[in-house]
């Protein structure tokens, strides 16, 4: 007999690496042995299946036997999927067991790509305020460096969109406070999108008063810029009832407006222009105000990169007397940049090139606002 071999064999049976010991298998099999089973793809996926079962004393079998290893377990690539499980199947007291166990490690577990699944299932499955108050008092220390990490970000946003609006408070505070740090990160303002989804309108309004603060900055970042744009893309913020948030839209808008030409040479500027002119109850001022005091610096606009596909938007949407204002402006224009593909799709939307059809794709804006993380 090849005793390696052997020894190789048990070690992997051991592990659980054969499937097949689990078949027709019953729970009391593996009693004083579950923690082991946890690690192990099959054994895990048992588990699971027993806790499916909802029987109360193989739910309680189970936890007694990983609740002290409840934090490792949440960072396992396998037994994370347990926890997710019990923490649905388990009773109240038995949850919060768990959470009072692993919330001195909330931070590192939400860091993990592994942890911060489990975590955002424990903050899901939360029921009681005690609950709420330990998730609140465990990560508030961490919640700018969280949100702007890969893992952690998605455990801030499912806070925001399961607890509730005071429990969420702690969150809105913190970054209300580091407003740019947050926004301008690629992580970061994605959580700040979910603030103004969950939020309620007073959480709203203090958050829309540090963007304002914050406006041109944000406006030109390669992130910042989505922020300003999701704000204008949210009819509930736009359309308020609500005084203080309108005139904080509108200090918004109108720093964008003084600031047309800046904005619509950047690369991330001429993104939030854009989005401006297809707000229908703001794109006439904006239109306006580029043909009465910036009739000068139209032709910048008409050979720069970013400027042209501002000036392609506002003929899509300007209204029949601002389109011959700007065509009267354009058309002189035209001589120098006809035979660009820039030069070429404005001549189009201008009427003054029937050669050259007008591609559909022209018609869908470059940008998106809102980042998918």
């Amino acid at each position: 007999m090849n005793v390696h071999r052997n020894k190789s064999l048990n070690n992997s049976r051991r592990k659980g690496e054969d499937p097949s010991k689990y078949i027709g298998a019953k729970l009391d099999d593996f009693k004083g042995d579950i923690y082991s089973l946890c690690k192990d793809q099959h054994g895990c996926r048992f588990l699971q299946k027993q806790l499916d079962l909802d029987d109360e004393l193989k739910t309680t079998l189970i936890f007694n036997e990983t609740y002290l290893n409840v934090v490792e377990l949440m960072v396992d690539p396998f037994g994370n999927y347990l926890i997710q499980k019990l923490l649905e199947k388990a009773n109240e007291e038995q949850r919060i067991v768990l959470v009072k166990i692993a919330s001195s490690h909330f931070y590192e577990i939400a860091l993990d790509s592994h942890g911060t699944r489990a975590l955002q299932k424990l903050v899901e499955c939360v029921a009681t305020e005690e609950e709420a108050k330990i998730i609140v008092e465990s990560l508030s220390p961490n919640i700018v460096s969280l949100s702007r990490d890969l893992n952690g970000n998605h455990v801030v946003q499912k806070c925001l969109s399961k607890l509730s609006a005071s429990d969420n408070q702690f969150i809105f505070d913190i970054i209300c406070e580091n407003c740019n740090l947050i926004a301008t990160h690629r992580h970061g303002c994605c959580v700040l999108q979910r603030c103004l989804d969950f939020g309620t309108l007073e959480q709203c309004k203090a958050l829309c008063s540090k963007i304002n603060e914050n406006v041109l900055t944000l406006a030109v970042d390669p992130f910042g810029n989505y922020v300003v744009q999701y704000i204008l893309n949210r009819e509930e913020l736009i359309e308020s009832d609500n005084k203080e948030l309108d005139e904080l839209i509108s200090k918004i808008l109108n720093v964008i407006n003084e600031n047309i030409i800046e904005l619509s040479l950047h690369k991330f500027g001429s993104n939030v222009i854009e989005k401006v002119l297809r707000l229908s109850n703001f794109s006439e001022k904006l239109i306006d105000n580029l043909i009465s005091t910036h009739q000068d610096d139209i032709v910048k606009l008409l050979n720069d990169s970013y400027g042209n596909y501002v000036l392609q938007t506002s003929l899509d949407v300007a209204q029949f007397d601002q389109f011959n204002r700007l065509k009267n402006i354009l058309v002189p224009l035209m001589v120098d940049v006809k035979n660009t593909p820039h030069g070429r799709r404005i001549s189009t939307r201008l009427g003054i090139n029937n050669n050259t059809s007008n591609n559909n794709s022209n018609n869908f804006p470059r940008n998106a606002y809102s980042i998918v993380n």
